[in-house]
C-alpha cells in the first residue's frame, strides 16, 4: 500500500512539474496577449497596434483596425482568462475569454508569430455572436493590386529560402492546414534542386507577374494563380494556391519552374 501511495504521489509530482514547465514556457504569449490588452483598456490603440505583426498590419490599416475594435466590446476591456496556451516553433495560440468592464464575457483565440525575437499577434478570432450571415469574403477573388501583391510576397519568401537554404520563414506564411501536412524540412526537400543549383531567384522583383491563367477559385474554396515573371534570359514561371483565413489568403501551394 505504501509502494503504491509512493508511485501515485510521483506521478502528481511530475504532472505538477510538466504543467509548471508549460507554463512557463507559453508565458510569453500570454503578456504579450495582456499587455495588447492593456493599451486597448487604456485607450492606447497605437500602442495596441505596434504589437501586430508585419503581416498583420499590411492587411489591415491603423483606421481599419481602430474601426474593429471600436466595433466591438472588446474595446472595454476589462480582464482576460486563458485557458489554453501553446507554442510550435515562431507561433503561437492562446484561447481564453476577455471580460468586459460591462460584466460581459467573449470568446476569443491569439495566434501569434515571433518576429525579431518578439511575439507578435498574427491574427484574432472573435466568437461570433448575434445573427450572422456566412461572409462572401472567402469567395471573392481580390483586386489586381492585391493579386500582385500577394504573389511578390510569396515568391520573395520562396527566393530567400532557397538562398538561405532554410525554409521555416516559408513555413510560417503557409495556411494552417499546410503547415499540419508539412514542415521546413519537407519543404527543403522538396525544393531540394533548387537549393543544390543555388538558385537566384529574388532577380523577379524587377519585373511585374504576368499572369497567364486568369485568377479563379475552385470548388474547395482555394485561390489558384498561374502566370510568370519575365526575367532573362529565363523566364520563372508559378503556380500558387491560396487558402483563405481570417483575415487574410495565405498561402497553400507553390510549384516554381524556370524555363
Amino acid at each position: 500500500m505504501k509502494k503504491f501511495l509512493i508511485i501515485i504521489f510521483v506521478i502528481i509530482v511530475l504532472i505538477v512539474v510538466i504543467l509548471a514547465a508549460v507554463f512557463l514556457l507559453t508565458s510569453g504569449i500570454a503578456k504579450s496577449a495582456d499587455q495588447f490588452f492593456q493599451a486597448v483598456k487604456d485607450n492606447d490603440l497605437d500602442a495596441a497596434y505596434v504589437q501586430l505583426s508585419e503581416d498583420f498590419k499590411a492587411s489591415t490599416s491603423r483606421e481599419q483596425f481602430e474601426s474593429f475594435m471600436r466595433g466591438t466590446a472588446l474595446i472595454n476591456y476589462k480582464d482576460a482568462f486563458w485557458s489554453s496556451r501553446s507554442i510550435s516553433g515562431k507561433t503561437g495560440e492562446v484561447e481564453g475569454s476577455v471580460e468586459t468592464a460591462d460584466g460581459g464575457t467573449i470568446p476569443i483565440t491569439i495566434k501569434f508569430v515571433k518576429e525579431q525575437g518578439k511575439w507578435k499577434i498574427q491574427f484574432i478570432e472573435k466568437a461570433a455572436s448575434g445573427m450572422v450571415q456566412e461572409t462572401d469574403t472567402a469567395k471573392t477573388i481580390p483586386e489586381d493590386a492585391v493579386l500582385r501583391k500577394m504573389t511578390d510576397e510569396s515568391l520573395h519568401e520562396f527566393a530567400l529560402a532557397v538562398n538561405n537554404k532554410d525554409f521555416t520563414d516559408l513555413y510560417n506564411t503557409l495556411s494552417a492546414l499546410w503547415q499540419s501536412q508539412i514542415t521546413p524540412e519537407k519543404l527543403l526537400e522538396i525544393f531540394k534542386e533548387f537549393v543544390d543549383q543555388s538558385v537566384n531567384l529574388t532577380v523577379f522583383s524587377l519585373y511585374e507577374p504576368v499572369y497567364s491563367e486568369k485568377p479563379r477559385i475552385d470548388d474547395d474554396g482555394m485561390l489558384e494563380l498561374k502566370g510568370y515573371y519575365p526575367t532573362q534570359p529565363s523566364v520563372i514561371y508559378f503556380t500558387l494556391s491560396y487558402l483563405y483565413e481570417h483575415p487574410n489568403w495565405k498561402l497553400s501551394g507553390i510549384h516554381v519552374n524556370i524555363k
